[in-house]
């Protein structure tokens, strides 16, 4: 039990999942039909960038990254396929998570199960590239467990500064993206979430992130072959 609720948490932090109401009511009998949310909503304009911007990065099956979460917690996740154009990243004990080409979040997977146990439809807008300083980008989505519960989430994203780093894997500089999340339909005076993302260009992914009171850092990491 220890070992499959570190790995959804793990999941969590790689994929920047929300977090689902679970006293939300499950329904019964019939399921209706799958409910899509309508993906971005807005974004800066182009003209608004000045200076270097910063492309998509490309994976590769073979590729490979350790987090640590609190200093003590690792995971790792390996790509093991790109399957209708999403990476497939495997986090062992039968687990995995999708990103999309983009590095959007797709969701949370269990090896030998017909569909996802969570799922983001039709993503969490992670990254709008090309990136560069000031961008910012606004998103909603389906975030939907396997029983049919559903939420509508607003998630957006700021690149605010570019920070240098160290972490275990060594020091980057680092894209600091600030991520708020709320429910499409929550009252205006709930509050948002907020997590923060350093996101390294040169090495292709997240390096730290911030979520609540926990930090997420970079281990080490390798390419798969070319």
């Amino acid at each position: 039990m220890m070992k499959r609720a570190a790995l959804v948490v793990f999941g969590c932090l790689f994929g920047s999942c929300s977090s689902v109401d679970t006293d939300a009511p499950s329904g019964s009998g019939e399921q209706p039909a799958a409910s899509v949310g309508r993906g971005i909503v807005s974004v800066s304009d182009a003209a608004s960038a000045s200076g270097k911007q910063w492309p998509r990065p490309e994976w590769r099956v073979g590729d490979r990254f350790t987090l640590v979460r609190g200093e003590r917690m690792k995971g790792t996740f390996a790509v093991t396929s790109i399957v209708d154009g999403a990476y497939v990243l495997d986090m062992g004990g039968g687990s995995e998570i999708r990103r999309d080409r983009d590095l959007g979040n797709l969701g949370h997977w269990r090896q030998g199960k017909d569909g996802p146990e969570r799922s983001m439809s039709p993503a969490d807008v992670r990254y709008h590239w090309p990136l560069w300083l000031g961008k910012q980008w606004t998103c909603e989505y389906i975030d939907r467990t396997r029983d049919g519960r559903e939420l509508r989430m607003i998630a957006s994203y700021e690149v605010e500064e570019m920070d240098r780093v160290t972490v275990p894997a060594g020091t980057f500089d680092a894209l600091r993206i600030r991520r708020s999340l709320r429910m499409a339909d929550a009252p205006e005076e709930q509050p948002t979430t907020a997590q923060m993302i350093w996101y390294a260009p040169d090495a292709g992914l997240e390096v730290r992130q911030l979520l609540g009171d926990s930090m997420v850092e970079l281990v080490e990491f390798e390419r798969g072959p070319r």
